[in-house]
């Protein structure tokens, strides 16, 4: 008895083990790659919630500077990770919260604004300005960098702002002047480009100079384009640094005496990481611009592994996923669920669909004239696929061998893209990720696909294309609805129907839609739609509910749920709801969508067989 007692046992632990070994394995890889990755990602400057918070609990300051420098318009990280700090929108929220907090606020540029000698640069810093005079800059210094520019440039960029230019006297002063007092309440503070001359001296109370000062005499701090720590000289000048590419705002808080001499100051570099909020209006400023450029960027400098055997062979091309699936099913499925495969819907988010350096990673073959190009929305090569690690396979396609693929082992190819600029950390951990594109894994379920759309992108779109009387899409929907539960407002749920409106619907006819199941099923689609929208808490349960009724009346599910019958057979009735669901099954033709149940994540199509690890015939 023993004996079979410890044979139980024993076999027990055999069949436990190497599942719970696997999931122990697994997480630490995950928690390696995160610690990792997290401690390369370094986070620049406050908390700007943190510092409103000091500065409204103590003694309120004579006049709060907020400052930038070295930004050489650029308009905003690239969104590769979630620490990045910088970006327009999020500098003209903090200024804006500033303001609102009552403190007196002053905005300037130290320079080094302009940059690049292309078009579409030239388009660029024009925007950066036009930024910069919607959140009301005060003054804006050029410095050497920016004073080699030519004079009709300079001219160009001085219309689009609404600010002055400050620059020493370089006989440019149709557009540049050398310094600009503001008055901020009881005391005025000037501004000085070089130094400060006897009539800054005389009118200013404090005196800043912005850039390099060729003399600190009578100069109270100096904002220079240097990344440095606030430090105080030997003769009381204050010295504080700019962060490069906006990454951060500057703030310097100053309390002046009833001599209107600096008593003292606080200063800090202010955060614009994630957790800060963007304006609206200068996120469409940006948005516009990116339209606008959309199909103007080049490709110099971004085409990958042009040193590679089959991208430099003639004759050879890309091919697109789809032509690998139809050998390699069981990779196409692991690969369609991953980061990778969604790798350009994250430039359509981030808004960074345009630069070439960014689609570069983000799409399959760019560069290459059989490859992704800008402006083709519809392009089957969206995204980082087979072709980019293992070559562009036109030749593979034709005549599968070894010799005319690449076997994709070669991480060093990886890091083209996974830079420190990018990706701070993949380096050391490159070895680990190799699971995360290990085609012999098994796929990505919903609940996994959800949990890592959620934790990259913020909130997914899952949509569900159903026919209400479909056999397998009743037995999809009972196996996603308690997820979509689960996940609640972390994502974005949809469900849309599967039906055609006739074309010359006849007067007998009793709806101008046709399903495959007929008007019942039209009129149950239509009913979900409308419960849908009357009772969001409920209409999952409903759904549940009458899958498993449909051969019984509507009403039994909706009454046991406490749906108003009554209310929504007077919809039912309408023509609004007519156009409710007209509107809605546009999704499904627009898409080309005729199979239910049908699976969209973020606009990649899944089969239900594989998310939901279902089986059955679906509907069409």
């Amino acid at each position: 008895m023993k004996r079979a007692v410890l044979i139980l046992v024993l076999l027990t632990v055999a069949v436990a083990l190497p599942p719970l070994y696997s999931q122990w394995s697994e997480s630490r890889r995950i928690k390696q790659i995160q610690e990792v990755k997290q401690q390369a990602r370094t986070v620049f400057g406050d908390r700007v919630e943190t510092v409103l918070s000091e500065l409204e609990s103590s003694e309120p300051p004579s006049v709060v500077i907020l400052y930038t420098g070295g930004t050489k318009s650029h308009l905003e990280p690239c969104g590769c990770y979630q620490e990045q700090s910088g970006g327009l929108p999020r500098r003209a929220y903090v200024v804006e919260q500033f303001r609102r907090r009552g403190f007196p606020t002053l905005l300037v540029d130290a320079g080094n604004i302009f940059d690049g000698k292309e078009e579409i640069d030239a388009k660029r810093c024009e925007v950066n300005l036009k930024a910069m005079s919607t959140m009301e800059y005060d003054a804006g210094a050029l410095s050497e960098s920016d004073l080699v520019y030519d004079e009709a440039y300079l001219s160009r960029q001085r219309a689009v702002a609404t600010f002055p230019f400050l620059a020493p006297n370089t006989g440019r002063s149709n557009f540049t002047q050398p310094f600009i007092i503001e008055q901020t309440g009881q005391h005025a503070i000037g501004f000085v480009v070089g130094e400060a001359n006897e009539k800054v001296v005389s009118q200013a109370d404090v005196i800043v100079a912005l850039g390099y000062p060729r003399d600190s005499e009578h100069i109270d701090a100096v904002i220079s384009l240097d990344e440095v720590e606030a430090t105080v000289s030997e003769d009381g000048t204050l010295y504080l640094g700019c962060l490069s590419e906006g990454k951060t705002l500057g703030m310097l808080a100053l309390w002046l005496d009833t001599n209107g001499k600096l008593a003292r100051y606080a200063d800090a570099q202010l955060a614009l990481t994630g957790e800060v909020n963007e304006s609206e209006s200068i996120r469409q400023l940006l948005t516009d611009f990116y339209q606008s450029v959309a199909t103007e960027n080049t490709t110099q400098d971004t085409t990958l592994f042009t040193e590679q055997l089959l991208e430099k062979q003639q004759g050879n091309g890309y091919a697109s996923a789809t032509a690998c699936q139809r050998c390699h099913e069981q990779e196409y499925l692991q690969w369609s669920a991953t980061r990778h495969a969604f790798a350009y819907e994250t430039l359509l988010k981030k808004e960074r669909y345009f630069d070439a350096g960014c689609v570069s990673c983000h799409t399959t073959g760019f560069g290459y004239p059989t490859g992704f190009q800008i402006g083709e929305q519809d392009s089957t090569l969206q995204g980082v696929q087979c072709e980019t690690c293992h070559g562009p396979g036109k030749q593979h396609v034709g005549n599968p061998k070894k010799s005319n693929i690449r076997s994709g082992a070669d991480t060093s190819l990886c890091l083209q893209c996974h830079d420190p600029k990018h990706s701070p950390g993949f380096a050391e951990v490159v070895t680990l990720h190799t699971k995360d594109v290990d085609h012999s894994r098994q796929p990505m379920n919903l609940e996994e696909l959800l949990t890592a759309r959620t934790a990259r992108m913020g909130k997914p779109t899952l949509e569900l294309f159903v026919m209400s009387y479909c056999p397998f899409g009743i037995q999809a929907e009972e196996k996603l609805i308690p997820i979509v539960k689960e996940f609640g407002d972390k994502i974005d749920f949809k469900l849309q129907f599967i039906a055609q409106e006739k074309e010359e619907p006849s007067k007998q006819d009793i709806s101008p839609f046709t399903s495959l199941h007929g008007y019942p099923e039209v009129a149950e689609n239509i009913r979900q739609l409308l419960i849908a929208r009357e009772y969001p808490d409920r209409y999952l349960d409903y759904i549940l509910c009458r899958g498993k009724k449909l051969d019984k009346s509507w009403e039994d599910c909706a009454q046991k749920l406490g749906i108003e019958v009554a209310k929504i057979q007077a919809l039912f009735d309408t023509s609004e709801a007519e156009q409710l669901f007209r509107e809605n099954i546009k999704r499904a033709a627009e898409l080309g969508v005729r199979a239910s149940p049908t699976i969209l994540v973020d606009g990649h199509r899944f089969r239900a067989s594989q998310l939901l690890r279902a089986s059955g015939t679906p509907c069409q």
